[in-house]
């Protein structure tokens, strides 16, 4: 069976709606279910809706949907790295849009909401075929969703597998194969990054965000944690916690407890920025091991600590990959 290779769903919050489902104008409804393939058998020889397991059971879906729409960070990465582009997406947590390693690639995608909150007259009005929820979606907002069109919810999964939500974003839209080549290849690029360092390039490693609040650990179970583990990094035992994506808060009498070898450091607003700068005064920082021997490193806190899917991935290696050829 093939293992997982490394869910940012379970670091989203639970969305409210900007809209009930009453409100939703009737004509909209009409317009988005009237225009979707039915699960009809075949016609032409080829099956004109397509089976996908999901969590609120099995759902029929249009095979080979051309408007789509993504609610989550990993269902509109895995969509784009399949080679979708949706009608319809979510902006990413704290912005007005998309997160930005992946602005460019969602030109003419229409914003339906957060990820706090999900528009349904927004969704309705995009006319989607199909829609991709985020994993974890409660009960109340799949029967919303599905009101419009065939919805698809990820079965739940271990904590921090992603990889199962790009599978089911793949059996959605009959892009099974094109799903398992991204992901062997990303794992193949790892392995291949850790067969390129020498025993004494190795170490432990961890993901911290710094906020206005202090610094948060994040877990090793997540993309980033589980990337770095391939690549031939040590998780230091700090981050080696499962079932939340990060600890509480670190005062800086506690920094002790994010020192490692390497720090990857990410903050994801100016305020955290503001903090780190202050903290990087204190000597309990500079006294950090990592900070010593100058392998704090510094990353995309919208990719490191917020996403997850093939083209995060692809751009948490790329950060690995030149970084550890930086020092």
């Amino acid at each position: 069976m093939r293992r997982p290779l490394l869910s940012s769903s379970s670091t989203l919050p639970r969305r409210r709606f900007a809209t009930a489902v009453a409100a939703v104008p009737l004509a909209l409804l009409t317009a988005c279910t009237a225009g979707s393939p039915g699960p009809t058998a075949a016609e032409g020889g080829r099956a004109s809706s397509v089976s996908v397991r999901t969590a609120y059971g099995t759902v029929e879906v249009p095979a080979a949907p051309r408007r789509v729409v993504a609610l989550g960070d990993t269902a509109l990465d895995s969509t784009l790295a399949l080679g979708v582009e949706p009608v319809g997406t979510l902006s990413s947590r704290g912005g007005n849009a998309v997160s930005p390693y992946l602005a460019g690639k969602v030109p003419g995608t229409a914003l339906v909401g957060t990820v706090a909150e999900t528009n349904l007259e927004a969704v309705a009005a995009a006319r989607p075929e199909l829609i991709l929820a985020a994993s974890g979606t409660p009960r109340e907002q799949y029967d919303a969703l599905k009101a419009i069109a065939p919805t698809v919810v990820p079965e739940p999964a271990r904590f921090g597998d992603w990889e199962s939500e790009t599978r089911t974003v793949a059996a959605a839209l009959g892009k099974e194969a094109e799903a398992e080549r991204l992901l062997d290849g990303i794992e193949q690029r790892a392995e291949g990054i850790a067969g390129g360092r020498s025993a004494d390039g190795t170490g432990t490693a961890v993901v911290v965000r710094w906020m206005a609040t202090g610094p948060v650990i994040l877990s090793s179970a997540l993309m980033p944690g589980r990337l770095l583990k391939l690549t031939g990094d040590r998780i230091s035992p700090a981050a080696a916690f499962t079932g939340k994506p990060h600890t509480d808060p670190l005062s800086l009498e506690n920094l002790g407890e994010i020192d490692a070898d390497r720090i990857y450091l990410t903050t994801l607003n100016a305020d955290g920025e503001k903090a780190l700068a202050a903290a990087e005064a204190q000597p309990a920082f500079a006294r950090l091991r990592a900070v010593r021997t100058g392998s704090v490193d510094v990353v995309d806190g919208d990719v490191w600590s917020s996403a997850a899917g093939p083209l995060a991935a692809a751009e948490v290696l790329d950060d690995i990959e030149r970084l550890r050829t930086a020092a």
